[in-house]
């Protein structure tokens, strides 16, 4: 459960618990998706964090290659993208999704 979307208010935490989380929100009549990044629902539980500011649609798509990115980049071997987040943590996705 590496990639998890959900959308609206009652999206029931969803986002939260995957590695990559993708919460849809309506801002002021306007689609808005807020990045959340570091979430599991296994036994090593934690619950994702946001990025930081939302995207439009188009926004959201780029934001989630970005951090894929970061990840292909910065791995070990075998290394699931939970771990790489929490070896070298938020900032450096957070450069590459907001550069």
């Amino acid at each position: 459960n590496y990639l998890r979307p959900a959308y609206g208010i009652n999206a029931c935490g969803h986002h939260h618990a995957g590695h990559i989380g993708i919460l849809g929100v309506d801002k002021k009549g306007t689609e808005n998706y807020q990045l959340l990044l570091g979430g599991s629902g296994a036994e090593d539980v934690s619950q994702a964090k946001i990025t930081g500011p939302g995207f439009d649609e188009a926004g959201i798509v780029d934001a989630v290659e970005k951090a894929t990115n970061v990840y292909l980049a910065q791995r070990t071997d075998g290394e699931r993208f939970l771990d790489t987040y929490r070896r070298i943590g938020m900032e450096p996705f957070k450069e590459a999704i907001y550069a």
